[in-house]
């Protein structure tokens, strides 16, 4: 007569529980696939758009010309963003306007491939102009540093620095060496 459960018995019911629950997301998700209405926030001068884990992607960037990140003309985001417009949230502000050509003053558009890495500047294009006047006004600019900064290496205390115009170029070195031969006579090779 048997009167407790042998572990031969309990393997068995071991791996029916362990069946059952080795997916517990799958379940998880048929359980939890409730609709959720899309959360619409403001992300610069435009609406980020939220579906939930349900959907795929679920971000989706609408700008304030009804157009979506993913590319589709007729995105549920765009009417997502009109709805809640229509609740009475607040819109997006609108985008930075582009700054006029420093060098002619027409219209520029931005260019990415010249956007500054480390000063993190805007590269741009002139309408006229293109990407000539941009180099031109990025020279300018580095000129206008480069005369209000004169130190290579800036004074500190218990040390002058040194400053650019007192380097002198391979050229100047000849020229010196030069002439301390003529003076002196000394040749080095001889």
């Amino acid at each position: 007569m048997k009167t407790a459960l042998l572990s031969n018995d309990l393997e068995p019911l071991e791996r029916r529980n362990t069946s059952i629950q080795r997916n517990p997301k799958a379940s998880l998700i048929r359980d939890t696939a409730v609709i959720v209405a899309p959360t619409v926030t403001i992300q610069g001068s435009q609406y980020l758009v939220h579906f939930g884990p349900a959907k795929n992607p679920r971000y989706h960037t609408v700008t304030k010309n009804k157009e979506c990140s993913c590319g589709a003309s007729y995105c549920e985001a765009i009417e997502a963003v009109r709805q809640y417009l229509l609740a009475g949230g607040t819109r997006a502000p609108d985008p930075p306007a582009e700054p006029a050509c420093p060098i002619c003053g027409s219209k520029t558009f931005p260019d990415r491939n010249w956007d500054g890495k480390y000063t993190r500047t805007l590269g741009w294009r002139c309408e006229k102009g293109g990407l000539r006047h941009f180099l031109e006004a990025r020279t300018e600019r580095i000129k206008k540093q480069f005369a209000e900064n004169p130190w290579l290496i800036p004074p500190a205390p218990g040390y002058p620095g040194v400053r650019r115009d007192e380097l002198m170029t391979w050229e100047e070195c000849e020229a010196i060496r030069r002439k301390v031969f003529l003076e002196t006579g000394y040749d080095p090779t001889a």
